[in-house]
């Protein structure tokens, strides 16, 4: 295998330009895969996004498998079932929610088997058969909330991942993460649907509004302090300001194009972005608070309040004496939590809870490929 082209430094600032073409999320992945390469060697990788509240899978981007002679397009979408499945159904080293809870979320599967990754029931299954044996994870965290992860893989003749790989992918797993929020982001104002669509502005190089979508002008309203007029009203300053700076950028930073900025009724975030070579600006703008938690399903089997918040903290894979440092209460509180979830659901074990409650409904919405909102979930919840 052929040393790595790029620098770190080289790579995190090509990883922190694409993030900033407010890109789709299908484009930002497309182009991400050959960009990592570039830093890390691999012969393959697959992305995810995942639900923030839940860290369960919401999409997948497996075409660099194909791409890559990994599947062929019949058999990726088979194998990437199996993943899923794996992921939840099982216990195993490396589970996507489980690195999201993790100091640096990242992974190698050989070193968190010590050197029998046989033992892993995805090794097993799908990797060893598919001729990847050699797997390097990550989830991607920003500000405490996950927002997709990878999977990349290497040929046996390519050799195995070294805790260097680990320490780059370490690196710009920031930057990314950064990245797929901006390209849910962009694909919800561009859709202009469902219920937590935010609006979408494109200024010219001059600073004059080139397209407005209608979910922007309520909250222009809510900053400006008054109705806006699309015809005669100036944009509120911090839309100003925020264009300004991004068109005299010299480079895209981390983090560097997203403020929240208060309102009369309550706090809105700016997404901004240069969508091509010259100077206009694209803006997302979007109330800064999502709407109740998808595992609001639980009311119908009868879950407390508190029931459900466990059962969230479950899916996210946190052990009973995690949660109990969280919600700030004593193990043997937890337990019975759980012990009322399993009777109410008629379930008997975590994995069976997870499936029951969140992996039944979140897998055909993943199949079809519903669309994403903003916030990463699925926009058929409430």
């Amino acid at each position: 295998m052929h040393t790595a082209d790029w620098s770190v430094e080289r790579l995190k600032e090509e990883i922190a330009a694409l993030g900033a073409r407010g890109l789709s999320r299908e484009e930002f992945f497309a182009e991400l895969s050959p960009r990592l390469r570039r830093g890390l060697d691999n012969d393959a990788s697959c992305w995810h996004t995942l639900d923030p509240q839940t860290r369960l899978l919401t999409s997948d981007q497996s075409q660099d498998l194909v791409d890559r002679g990994i599947y062929t397009a019949e058999a990726v979408g088979a194998a990437g079932e199996v993943i899923i499945r794996s992921e939840y159904l099982k216990v195993d080293p490396n589970g996507f929610a489980e690195l999201a809870t993790r100091r640096v979320p990242v992974g190698i599967l050989a070193v968190a088997t010590r050197g029998k990754p046989e033992s892993s029931a995805r090794y097993r299954e799908i990797l060893a058969p598919s001729g990847i044996p050699h797997e390097l994870r990550a989830a991607f965290v920003l500000r405490g909330r996950v927002w997709g992860a990878v999977h990349i893989a290497r040929r046996a003749a390519s050799g195995p991942f070294t805790q260097r790989d680990a320490d780059v992918l370490a690196q710009v797993a920031p930057l990314i993460a950064e990245g797929i929020r901006g390209s849910l982001r962009f694909d919800a104002a561009r859709r202009v649907s469902g219920p937590e669509a935010p609006g979408l502005i494109v200024l010219d190089p001059a600073g004059e509004v080139e397209l407005l979508t209608p979910p922007a002008l309520p909250l222009l309203s809510i900053l400006g302090g008054r109705d806006f007029d699309p015809d005669r009203g100036a944009l509120p300053a911090s839309v100003q300001a925020l264009a300004a700076f991004v068109r005299n950028q010299a480079a895209p930073t981390e983090g560097g194009n997203v403020v929240t900025a208060p309102g009369q009724a309550g706090w809105v975030t700016l997404h901004a972005s240069r969508p091509d070579a010259g100077d206009r600006v694209a803006i997302v703008i979007e109330a800064a608070t999502g709407p109740r938690a998808a595992t609001v399903r639980l009311e119908a089997h009868g879950a407390t309040a508190r029931e459900r918040e466990v059962a969230t903290l479950i899916a996210q894979g946190l052990s009973n004496s995690e949660i109990a440092d969280l919600l700030v209460v004593s193990p043997h509180t937890v337990r019975d939590h759980v012990k009322s979830l399993f009777e109410k659901l008629g379930v008997t074990s975590r994995q069976e809870l997870v499936a029951r409650v969140f992996f039944d409904e979140y897998l055909p919405e993943f199949v079809r490929q519903t669309p994403l909102t903003s916030h990463g979930r699925f926009e058929t919840d409430t």
